[in-house]
């Protein structure tokens, strides 16, 4: 069976909805910046409209190259796009721009770039500026001698066009979950006494590779770090030296892209299948606050702030401690991370499940929904679904993972 894919009509349209939105304000041009090489985390805008990221690791400026790592594209209101990379291998043709520019050094040519194009000394969209160094600005500024360079913030352009998802795109993610899910399964299934925490990533990470994917990152806790939201604080984030006892509680959260579109869920269980009537509460709650949440939905009505209150109250009305919540009935990353999930698609994206979040959700978009409960003594549950908002509700994508794996 073939994996789905993104049209390259899909490709042209988006990078026209893009322009449009541009001229709409008042700009040039769009300059999308990318992070790529070995992370995973800051790809999104320029892959949505080339289908591209470097495969380059980032590294420090020499002087005969800089940005490494890194992508840009320039997409002029009226005329054709330009990718500046730095580094191109594409057996299998699939980058959807024409114009591909390989060069040692992405912020010299792509002032080069801007002044061949004419927009130099015009008004251009910056997009990506999470990925967009100072390094770079002061070696472009340089290259641009007596010009200033004076890029425009325009972010929301594809934060815009990426939340609601197309018919190719929910075909990815579902794909995705699907991986996701039998990801979980190998993991999950590796949680028994004598394993470590490494052993059951090693087991998941076999099935993601298998399947297209790769991770972001795992977090993963166990037994007397199970209060913790990893197992270690060093890298890797998982413990590959303590076997797992009968007994431990165990949550593992686990997330990265499949064919690019990201899979994200959370599981939880107890060593040998027989928790604590402490470890019951954490389990279930862990799971039923999420379907609560999820349940609550109402496409066109509900914001983003609404799915975070309605969380917020099932854990003060079933006693549990909520993100605000100080002292010892809390934990440092409940306390961290106010937040009850995120959109999901080509990565970890916003808008993110949080109180002051007015956003409203609509049909075909696509959310993480997730909660890390706990109490003192006892240690902590994770539990993640993931959900394709419909006209009507949600359909949970992850919902053949098995959610309790105890009697």
């Amino acid at each position: 069976m073939s994996r789905p894919e993104i049209s390259d009509d899909e490709f042209s349209k988006r990078r026209e909805t893009a322009k449009r939105y541009a001229k709409e304000q008042g700009l040039d041009a769009l300059l999308v910046w990318s992070r790529g090489g070995h992370t995973v985390e800051t790809y999104g805008d320029l892959y949505y409209l080339t289908n591209f990221h470097s495969l380059f690791p980032c590294v420090p400026d020499r002087t005969t190259w800089a940005s490494r790592g890194h992508g840009a594209l320039i997409l002029p209101v009226d005329g054709e796009p330009v990718l500046i990379t730095d580094y191109v291998d594409d057996p299998e043709n699939r980058i959807k721009v024409k114009d591909v520019r390989s060069v040692p050094d992405i912020t010299v040519s792509t002032v080069d770039a801007l002044k061949d194009m004419g927009l130099i000394d015009k008004k251009v969209g910056l997009v990506g500026r999470m990925s967009f160094l100072m390094s770079a600005y002061q070696r472009m500024q340089e290259r641009a001698g007596n010009h200033k360079l004076d890029f425009i913030p325009a972010d929301e352009i594809l934060e815009r066009m990426r939340i609601i998802k197309s018919p190719a795109e929910i075909a990815l993610l579902r794909h995705s979950a699907t991986v996701g899910i039998k990801w979980m399964n190998a993991t999950m299934d590796a949680v028994v006494e004598g394993n470590t925490e490494g052993d059951a990533v090693g087991a998941g990470l076999h099935v993601l590779a298998a399947n297209g994917g790769t991770q972001q990152d795992i977090a993963i806790a166990s037994g007397p770090f199970a209060e913790n939201y990893m197992g270690s604080s060093g890298i890797p984030h998982w413990n590959s030296r303590r076997p797992m006892e009968k007994g431990d509680l165990v949550h593992c959260d686990q997330w990265g892209p499949v064919d690019g579109y990201y899979t994200d869920s959370a599981r939880s269980t107890v060593v040998g299948g027989k928790p604590t009537d402490g470890q019951r509460e954490l389990l279930d709650g862990s799971v039923a606050i999420i379907h609560h949440i999820i349940g609550s939905i109402v496409p066109g009505r509900s914001t983003f702030g609404d799915l975070y209150r309605t969380g917020e109250k099932w854990l003060d009305d079933n006693g549990f401690a909520n993100h605000k919540t100080t002292g010892a009935e809390t934990n440092n990353f409940s306390a961290q991370f106010p937040c009850f999930g995120h959109a999901i698609g080509l990565g970890i994206d916003g808008p993110w499940i949080t109180e002051d979040e007015t956003t409203i959700i609509e049909e075909n978009m696509t959310l993480a929904v997730e909660a890390l409960v706990g109490k003192p003594g006892v240690g902590a549950a994770n539990f993640e679904e993931n959900i394709l908002v419909t006209a009507t509700g949600a359909e949970i994508l992850t919902l053949e993972c098995e959610a309790k794996r105890w009697a």
